[in-house]
């Protein structure tokens, strides 16, 4: 039985047709990925998108050292006690002039020496120690007086431990009570007039307050330096 000659032609097409979409897809390129894929990329670590808007402040950058700002009120208030002590010495070489003495006539403590029988020096130590608990005493009676503002009494005062104090040699400390003395009449650090208000007075034995409490602080620092 012979062929047909259709059969021929569409069997020929169907190949032909066949090997053309082969051709087709090997030509093709593959396909790109979807536009939502590469549209967005894959998050970054939380680190670097901080990184990348800025870190966040932490509490050691956050805040200035913590010993900072005291640091700073401490100078501050240094200068306000350089100023006030300032100001205070400047009242005082006002008032009584400058302190030359040294703090121990030596020429009346070694007269003192003197009279002690033995080495061990119990006479003078003990004229040395009776004196440095009156002069606290005094000093308190001596403020007490001042917030009272009883002039007598702080005149009383500065007689009485200038007479304590000659005896020692403590010549700073003399010269001060008997400041204080004139001061309480109302007189000037030499005794001398017009006399001022009772006012007046009072600031001149605040001012020289000070000063004695410093130079009977020298004063016992020598005289226990000495007998230890």
């Amino acid at each position: 039985m012979g062929t047909d000659p259709n059969d021929h032609a569409t069997a020929s097409a169907t190949s032909n047709s066949q090997t053309a979409a082969a051709t087709a897809s090997s030509a093709q390129p593959a396909l790109a990925p979807s536009s939502t894929a590469s549209s967005h990329p894959a998050a970054a670590p939380a680190g670097s998108v901080a990184a990348s808007k800025g870190a966040a402040p932490t509490a050691e950058n956050a805040a200035p050292p913590s010993g900072s700002g005291a640091g700073e009120g401490k100078a501050q208030g240094g200068d306000g006690d350089a100023s006030a002590a300032s100001d205070q010495q400047r009242d005082e070489d006002e008032l009584l002039g400058t302190e030359t003495d040294e703090v121990v006539d030596m020429e009346v403590f070694n007269q003192l020496l003197e009279i002690d029988d033995d080495d061990d020096r119990e006479f003078s130590k003990s004229l040395a120690y009776d004196y440095i608990q009156q002069a606290d005493t005094t000093i308190d009676q001596i403020k007490e007086a001042l917030e009272t503002r009883d002039l007598e009494v702080l005149s009383a005062r500065g007689h009485f431990l200038k007479g304590s104090s000659a005896a020692l040699g403590l010549r700073r400390v003399q010269h001060s009570c008997e400041a204080l003395q004139h001061f309480g009449k109302r007189l000037d650090a030499h005794g001398e007039g017009p006399e001022c208000d009772d006012e007046e007075a009072l600031r001149r034995c605040r001012i020289l307050l000070g000063r004695l409490v410093r130079e009977q602080k020298d004063a016992k620092e020598w005289l226990e330096n000495f007998f230890k």
